[in-house]
């Protein structure tokens, strides 16, 4: 009977030996895939404090891990950016929300700002009581640079200046224009008109679908403000529809030339240019 006991005994302790390196292997398993982890993951008090931080995350602020827990989430966060995570934790302490997620900025630590992704949850004990935030972190600034870069890019092909001649360029506009394209139109015929040096700039607007009273008032100025600068301005391309408009809105076209389709306009501007000249 004793033998049997004893057996019993050494039988339940390899299993609570067992379960132990197996809780042992997971936790070693999960500490791996976090510090491993490509984006910055981290655990965060209820004070802001870093308790924990994996190797990512202290790339993307310029700390070691090390340095990274003596830091508060509230030291690297841009001022303008702080009131709304605060506002968005408070929350998920208090229950309201289990999760939020915020596109925020962060400083390095050599002033550097980063713009990221943040996604917080939070961690309670067994009766509900918070214990600590759960913070990932992704930096999406060089997205947030390309997407910059491709706007940019996508406005110039959407009011092209093209030079035909040393002192004559060209904006053909195709598709729809709203006032937000016509201010681009304005702004660039004017950047171009200030840095070639153009005599005469043509905007053909053969390829325009429609163009409402504001749009009208926009090329209006735009032909008023590159006066301005010495470049005078052809209108190329102007349908029924358009002319209605000019019309419907008593547009002042004195001083602005008006033809009825490219080819007509680019030999009026040539030889208007050289008469200038």
């Amino acid at each position: 009977m004793r033998a049997e006991h004893e057996r019993r005994i050494a039988e339940l302790e390899g299993k609570l030996e067992a379960a132990e390196h197996g809780q042992r292997l997971e936790a070693e398993r999960f500490r791996l895939t976090v510090d491993g982890a490509p984006i910055g993951m981290a655990l965060v008090g209820l004070d802001g404090t870093f308790i924990r931080a994996n190797h990512a995350l202290g790339e993307l602020f310029g700390y070691t891990p090390e340095e990274l827990v003596k830091v508060r989430f509230q030291d690297i966060t841009h001022p303008q950016d702080l009131q709304s995570d605060l506002d968005l934790l408070g929350r998920v302490f208090h229950g309201e929300i289990a999760r939020y997620e915020l596109r925020k900025r962060y400083f390095r630590k050599d002033g550097a700002v980063i713009h990221a992704d943040l996604h917080v949850s939070m961690v309670r004990d067994g009766r509900g009581a918070p214990l600590h935030f759960i913070s990932q972190i992704l930096d999406v600034t060089e997205k947030l640079r390309a997407e910059e870069i491709l706007r940019e890019r996508l406005a110039e092909l959407s009011t092209p200046l093209i030079p035909i001649r040393d002192d004559v360029m060209i904006m053909p506009l195709i598709g729809a224009i709203d006032s937000e394209r016509a201010e681009r139109v304005l702004t660039t015929l004017l950047a171009g008109a200030s840095n070639s040096g153009a005599r005469v700039a043509i905007v053909d607007v053969t390829g325009v679908v429609a163009v409402n009273e504001q749009v009208a008032s926009a090329l209006l100025r735009a032909a008023r403000a590159v006066r301005l600068l010495g470049t005078h301005m052809v209108l190329s391309g102007i349908g029924p529809e358009v002319a209605r408009t000019l019309i419907a809105v008593g547009a002042d076209l004195s001083g602005i030339v008006t033809c009825g389709n490219l080819q007509a306009a680019v030999a009026h501007a040539v030889k208007l240019a050289r008469e200038s000249g």
